[in-house]
């Protein structure tokens, strides 16, 4: 494992080496999280909960740098705080923990090197690509209920051939604006605002139509009825079949806000070989 490892650290070495030392950047942050979806049309700040996250980027230029990132978080919302009464009829709710991977490029919008009063601080953009585990659940009579394995939308039953039952992991596009400073030495801090638009509409577990709660009873179960149509339990009539459920027009988003820490690990040799 030794052999492999300083191997992989002399191949980055010699290929990044000519141009420059070599910078790499670890990051703890923490701070908020939100969801926009089918029970939340906007970006409301209702029901916000906390983010945790970390990272490990490679600075290839003062403008460019690469990282890999990690998060952790929960999403949740209600119809009860919805703003149109229909939604409020349809009397929804759900909570999801999230784990995600990313792999992001990041642009600086000024040179910044870490160490150099000149170039301590800049606004960034960046975006790429994520992997994220996702588990919507919602409560009924005081219990816990997971909804991906009920098929509240009649995924998987042969009247609807087209609704295939969602997996726990999808991809998503991250999407992001903030801006570092570095304030003493290797040591910096950042602040960071960051969309991730979902490739799946099922986040929230609601995308399409009813598939009707005599149908669901029988093809599935009653919890499977019950959870894909509750507007009984405020006294109101059962939607019908096909009657609007969700809004497919476009998938679903979390987001959150944060700080971060920042330790700079600057080497103008190969990574391994210092002590050698």
């Amino acid at each position: 494992m030794k052999f492999i490892s300083f191997t992989l650290s002399l191949f980055f070495c010699l290929l990044f080496l000519p141009a420059h030392a070599q910078f790499w950047d670890l990051a703890v942050g923490t701070g908020v999280s939100g969801y926009a979806g089918d029970l939340r049309p906007d970006f409301g700040l209702q029901k916000l909960n906390p983010v945790g996250y970390g990272w490990v980027k490679f600075n290839a230029t003062p403008h460019w740098g690469f990282r890999f990132s990690i998060l952790k978080t929960q999403v949740e919302a209600s119809d009860a705080d919805a703003p149109y009464v229909w939604m409020r009829n349809r009397n929804l709710n759900f909570v999801s923990n999230i784990t995600e991977t990313a792999a992001l490029a990041e642009f600086n919008f000024f040179k910044y090197i870490t160490g150099q009063k000149r170039h301590n601080h800049t606004p960034f953009i960046f975006s790429g690509l994520s992997r994220f585990r996702f588990d919507p659940t919602a409560m009924v009579d005081g219990q816990k209920v997971e909804l991906r394995p009920l098929g509240t939308e009649g995924q998987g039953l042969d009247s609807f051939p087209g609704r295939s039952i969602y997996g726990q992991y999808a991809l998503s596009i991250p999407f992001g604006i903030g801006y570092r400073y570095n304030f003493k030495g290797m040591h910096s801090f950042s602040f960071e605002i960051s969309g991730r638009y979902a490739l799946t509409d099922y986040l929230d577990d609601v995308s399409l139509t009813y598939p009707g709660y005599t149908y669901m009873s029988q093809s599935r179960s009653p919890l499977s009825a019950q959870m894909s149509d509750r507007s009984e339990e405020l006294g109101l009539p059962r939607n019908i079949a096909g009657a609007q459920r969700g809004i497919n027009s476009y998938n679903d988003i979390y987001w959150y806000a944060g700080v971060s820490y920042i330790l700079t690990l600057k080497s103008g040799r190969c990574f391994g070989m210092e002590q050698r």
